[in-house]
């Protein structure tokens, strides 16, 4: 049965002091900020003011979000990475913890090589745009990137103003609202840092988990709840394998292109677990693209590696594996492409399906 491996960023094996203090408060190490349920996660939610004995390990608050970072499915397995801020977070939160994502930092940079330390940082960025394509339809974009790091320019207000559709007074306004930095050269004004060069869309996916089932309290909140007050009789919820990897496959290619179009890189962070998952249940086997300089589909998959008593009760995840590669074999000179993550890795027996559908009442019979 499944359990929660990682609680609020502390490994549930290594339980301590330190990890009960930092789970009174709902604090995610990783995020150096009170848990947000992963951003996507609010469903889950925690009401203490309706959990009077859960409610007593958190002092002063109303409404928790299920700190669950982690799922350790089987024993002896890879635990399951199932919040996108135990993988990566990039936000200033105005305290100064310890960083424990140093790792992935430097990998990111590493195969990026962006040249510059002038790096800003954008997180949820929506583009929904309508365009017209190379045979002259119109097309839609409608995407949401995880975060989008890019460089900065000098560029004229008159110039932005135009870009965004507003008066340069508005202009101006806007660009002091969000922290830019305005300055007047001669009769006109200039934004100093505007976005620019180079760009890197940053994308991370980390494992769904399956629904849950309420009478077995398997459900993630149900699971949070129990793992505090009763640990060692928690279940927790599995993986929803089939839904990670649906949504990665539909935007995997997409995203990557647009990076290719915007003359940057797109840069896919994972789990080695998933890697392994798609690789086992795709025509695309990840170990043939394993590559030291990035291509057009750029995947950095990042693992536990032996866990034991060495690890503090924080993990900083160490080891990394780098897989790049064409979009298409066609002209590139591989065998083949990331496109084969959208084909079939080994069609079924037909005996497979008369073997199902016998152990299966028919629902009905069909008539013309």
């Amino acid at each position: 049965m499944s359990k929660i491996f990682e609680l609020y960023g502390h490994r549930m094996n290594n339980w301590d002091k330190k990890a009960a203090a930092n789970c009174s408060l709902a604090w995610c190490p990783f995020m150096d900020a009170e848990c947000d349920g992963g951003g996507n996660r609010y469903s889950s939610a925690l009401d203490l003011r309706s959990l009077p004995a859960l409610a007593q390990k958190f002092p002063g608050k109303d409404v928790i979000q299920s700190g669950v970072c982690s799922l350790l499915i089987r024993e002896g397995e890879q635990p399951w990475i199932v919040c996108p801020r135990r993988l990566l977070f990039l936000k200033n939160t105005g305290h100064q913890g310890n960083d424990y994502q140093r790792k992935v930092k430097e990998d990111i940079l590493k195969f990026w090589n962006p040249k510059t330390d002038n790096l800003r940082v954008w997180s949820e960025v929506k583009m929904k745009i309508g365009a017209i394509s190379d045979d002259s339809q119109e097309k839609f974009f409608d995407y949401t990137f995880d975060y989008i790091i890019s460089g900065s320019k000098r560029t004229p207000v008159k110039q932005v103003a135009a870009l965004i559709g507003k008066s340069e007074r508005t202009t101006q306004t806007l660009a002091e609202k969000n922290g830019y930095t305005l300055a007047k050269r001669g009769m006109d004004f200039w934004i100093d840092d505007f976005p620019g060069d180079p760009i890197l869309i940053l994308e991370i996916m980390t494992s769904s988990t399956s629904g849950g089932d309420k009478k077995k309290r398997t459900q993630i909140s149900m699971a949070c709840e129990d793992a505090i007050l009763h640990p060692e009789k928690h279940n927790g919820p599995g993986i929803n394998y089939r839904q990670v990897w649906a949504r990665m496959v539909s935007q995997l290619i997409v995203k990557s292109q647009v990076g290719i179009a915007w003359e940057g890189m797109t840069l896919w962070l994972i789990q080695d677990v998933l890697a392994d998952y798609i690789s086992n249940s795709t025509a695309l086997n990840l170990q043939s693209f394993l590559s030291e300089v990035a291509n057009e589909v750029n995947i950095l998959a990042f693992g536990y590696g032996k866990i034991d008593g060495l690890y503090s009760n924080i993990i900083e995840l160490k080891e990394s594996k780098f897989y790049s590669g064409p979009i298409d074999s066609t002209n590139n000179g591989h065998e083949s492409g990331f496109v084969d993550i959208i084909k079939i890795g080994a069609p079924p027996p037909k005996e497979m399906l008369w073997r199902s559908l016998f152990l299966k009442s028919p629902c009905a019979t069909f008539v013309g």
